[in-house]
């Protein structure tokens, strides 16, 4: 092994390493945990801040009790199943009827006071004989004696995996995009190591950013616009998609189709139209693993953005797989491939002669709204048609040297 390549590897399992260790048997008192069970509309009020929920200790951490045990075993998803057998941790159906419902008054006045009725808050004015839906802004906000009542989780089937980012490294998740949900898809890139130890996998090089939104129309269809440098040709993407099949809701996988089109130079020329499918099965609820196949018509090499330049079209598969570690961090790999060889486009130096490969390490919110993963991969494009051209388009190496650091970052706004 070279010495680039051994640096190399020290670094990515030290990288790894930051995880900690993940056999340790010591449970630790965790407060996100107890947010879950007190964002359901089931749980007993009084319970809700107590860590008693879920451990022997009133304090918390060390052993868990019996319901802490069964929440942990049902992946920290509250379910129906939870409620009928813990009734003293749930309220019963009359129950939940029969709940006062919140009620908060606003500071400075005699004749206003806000109530929570599904969800939703409502101002009564007494004086005025009015009802009105509450749209707080920062400054009323103050105004209100008590805190808003904590966000409703998602019902969520058990042993199923909840993944963190709409990607893998590169690869889609088939991840569902809630109606009216708005999403962020943020990757950085640094693809032009010299393949020096001290470059740090292209650290010290320029980056390639991309940026993006995407859009839940209903609870099956979203649109998405997406947006990469001047150093893979300045392309815009826009793409539809359609989760046709979901394992949260019952199905024996998760499938999703997205059409998108994109045009370099701005979305000015050079355009490729891509037809892509993802399948995603979970191997309990530790793991998932996924399969991408990809065809582009009129896909084009790395060139400048300026250069128009014939099309060919483009056949790739993508593999992929994500393990849970932690209940919020997940080890990640992948690989996809070029099928056909025109689409390699090798010419002396340049050329993909490798699958774009990569691993990483994710740490996501235990709402799963928010990821960001550390990635090294040995590809710098991500739109639908560029995540399948390795580092050779650059003329340089596509193969283990040639793995860069990058990173991956969602967030969704609502």
């Amino acid at each position: 092994m070279s010495k680039v390549c051994f640096v190399k590897l020290l670094i990515i399992l030290s990288a790894v390493a930051l995880i900690g260790p993940v056999t340790v048997k010591t449970v630790q008192a965790r407060p996100e945990y107890l947010k879950l069970f007190a964002a359901d509309t089931f749980s007993r009020p009084e319970l809700r801040n107590k860590c008693s929920v879920c451990h022997v200790n009133p304090a918390g951490g060390g052993e868990r009790n019996a319901f802490g045990k069964a929440f942990a075993a049902a992946g920290f998803v509250v379910t129906a199943e939870l409620r009928r057998q813990f009734p003293d941790r749930f309220l019963s159906e009359g129950e939940k009827q029969n709940e006062k419902p919140p009620v908060s008054f606003v500071q400075g006045s005699d004749s206003e006071a806000v109530v929570e009725i599904n969800g939703k808050r409502y101002v009564i004015d007494t004086k005025e004989k009015t009802v009105n839906e509450f749209a707080p802004d920062p400054a009323s906000e103050k105004d209100i004696a008590a805190a808003p009542p904590a966000e409703t989780q998602e019902e969520r089937r058990p042993g199923v995996y909840r993944q963190g980012d709409v990607r893998l490294i590169n690869l889609p998740t088939a991840t569902p995009i809630a109606k009216g949900s708005l999403w962020t898809d943020f990757t950085h890139r640094f693809p032009f190591a010299n393949r020096e130890p001290e470059d740090l996998f292209g650290l010290d090089s320029f980056a390639i950013p991309s940026f993006g939104f995407i859009y839940g129309v209903t609870g099956r269809i979203h649109v998405g616009a997406y947006r990469s440098s001047a150093a893979v040709g300045r392309p815009i993407l826009l793409y539809a998609g359609a989760s046709l099949l979901d394992e949260h809701k019952g199905a024996p996988l998760s499938l999703m189709a997205r059409v998108g089109l994109e045009g370099r130079d701005n979305f000015k020329r050079n355009f490729t139209t891509s037809f892509e499918l993802t399948f995603a099965r979970s191997i309990t609820r530790h793991a998932q693993v996924y399969l991408a196949p990809t065809v582009s018509v009129g896909d084009r090499p790395m060139v400048s953005p300026e250069v128009n330049a014939p099309g060919e079209t483009a056949a790739a598969l993508g593999i992929g797989a994500a393990v849970n570690v932690r209940p919020s961090v997940a080890l990640m790999a992948e690989a996809n491939y070029r099928l056909n060889k025109e689409s390699r486009y090798i010419n002396g130096p340049i050329g993909i002669r490798r699958p774009v490969f990569g691993f990483g390490i994710q740490k996501a919110s235990v709402s799963r709204r928010h990821a960001f993963s550390l990635v090294f991969t040995n590809g710098g494009g991500t739109t639908f048609a560029q995540r399948s051209m390795t580092n050779g388009l650059f003329a340089g190496d596509d193969g283990f040297n040639g793995l860069t650091i990058g990173f991956n970052l969602s967030r969704r706004l609502f």
